[in-house]
């Protein structure tokens, strides 16, 4: 009830009061103090009377409020528990994300949770917080590297050898060659390693054949090149004369359009010849053709000289490799201890006597070819090559491939015009 109204019926009792009070006084013959106080008493009986009349309405309404929030905190208990069986289900979806992350299956779809009760803003801010932070989530969970291999996963080998030569994910490692029986390192072989966007090293039985496919190994000999070159000038300056043997790829050799830049770069850098030595299979240099020959030769004839590396047989054509600029054959220590001791294989050269184990790789030297003993994890078969008086060896016994420094590695990066130039030669897409 209004203030106003309540100071009007109060006033409205005094009125009575004052009235009954009179009429004591005059009509009743009862003096003025006692016809004083029974009004007095009427308007407290009035006031009384009006107050428990007020509280009683009071109390009525005050049920209804009580009846109607016990309603809404029922309402608000539904919400909740539809609120939680949503954060459960927003739970199971972020679990499923991430097993999917790591094992790299695709997560199950899950229906999107049930709208919160329209009617309740503050539920309302609740969901939406609540949804923002899975969507935070979500994301985080698909920038992962899991799910950034997987999502490689979908591009072709092609495509990754492509991506990691835009990218510059080009590593080089270096794996040394000793001189026996000293075990001083004498030189390195460069080995090209590419990176996928997760930072994982892509083997070179996984990259070769596409990037031999996509005409792209020019380009890798290229980067591979570029940083051996480098290696050595910094080398040179520190007055460490130390070789370092670079991969080249027949199809280096054979293409037509590219192999012009590559042989004008090495003629730039033909104050190196001596440090530099490219490798080729002995498969791909026995099954060279007429173009890559000459290729060789125009390389030799800048003073460069050639390596020939997986050697399956020791009889190998010494005059042939003299002629074709070969300073250097790798054969496996296990293979040619075999070979040479065990089953009496020889080279083939104009020498007609009977040459001993021990005088082989005398007769190597003899046509300008040193023996480089490969593969070597034992000092059981060093004992062994030593017993050949092979003057190299090479293998994870006196050290295993490794990255250059980081900081190295950005110091040798190729320009990207050097790269970009190279890649139109090399076909890139």
């Amino acid at each position: 009830m209004p203030i106003i109204t309540h100071a009007l019926l109060y006033a409205g009792y005094a009125l009575i009061s004052l009235t009954v009070g009179l009429a004591l006084n005059q009509v009743g013959a009862q003096d003025a103090a006692s016809a004083f106080l029974g009004g007095i008493g009427l308007f407290s009986a009035c006031a009384v009377t009006h107050a428990g009349i007020a509280a009683s309405f009071a109390a009525g309404r005050i049920g209804q409020a009580e009846r109607r929030i016990k309603g809404d905190m029922d309402k608000l208990r539904g919400a909740h528990r539809e609120i939680t069986a949503d954060i459960d289900a927003i739970h199971t979806r972020l679990e499923q994300l991430e097993t999917a992350a790591a094992f790299g299956t695709p997560a199950p779809q899950l229906a999107p949770p049930a709208p919160a009760q329209p009617e309740l803003a503050l539920i309302d801010q609740i969901v939406n917080k609540l949804g923002a932070a899975m969507d935070a989530r979500i994301s985080a969970i698909q920038a992962s590297p899991n799910v950034a291999a997987m999502q490689g996963a979908a591009h072709g080998p092609m495509d990754l050898v492509r991506e990691a030569l835009m990218e510059n994910r080009v590593e080089l490692h270096l794996q040394p060659i000793v001189q026996l029986p000293q075990r001083k390192t004498a030189f390195y072989e460069g080995f090209t390693r590419l990176k996928d966007a997760t930072g994982r090293l892509i083997l070179p039985q996984e990259f070769i054949p596409a990037a031999e496919q996509a005409g792209l190994m020019s380009t890798i000999d290229n980067v591979l090149l570029f940083r051996c070159v480098q290696i050595v000038r910094k080398l040179m300056k520190q007055d460490r004369r130390i070789g370092i043997f670079c991969n080249l790829s027949p199809s280096a050799l054979a293409d037509e359009s590219f192999f012009p830049q590559f042989h004008d770069f090495m003629r730039e850098n033909r104050d190196l010849a001596g440090s530099v030595i490219f490798e080729v299979p002995q498969e791909a240099y026995e099954a060279r053709s007429s173009i890559e020959a000459r290729a060789m030769a125009k390389l030799v004839d800048l003073g460069f000289r050639f390596s020939i590396d997986k050697v399956t047989s020791v009889e190998l054509d010494l005059p042939d490799l003299e002629r074709s600029g070969v300073r250097y054959v790798k054969i496996a220590g296990r293979t040619m201890v075999d070979q040479i001791v065990r089953n009496g294989v020889r080279p083939r050269s104009a020498i007609v006597r009977e040459i001993a184990p021990i005088d082989v790789a005398a007769v190597f030297q003899r046509y300008g070819v040193d023996i480089i003993a490969e593969r070597i994890e034992s000092e059981e078969l060093v004992l062994e090559v030593l017993d050949l008086d092979v003057p190299y060896g090479q293998g994870h016994l006196f050290g295993a491939p490794r990255a250059i420094k980081e900081s190295l590695m950005e110091e040798t990066q190729p320009p990207r015009e050097f790269l970009l130039r190279r890649q139109q030669h090399g076909r890139v897409a």
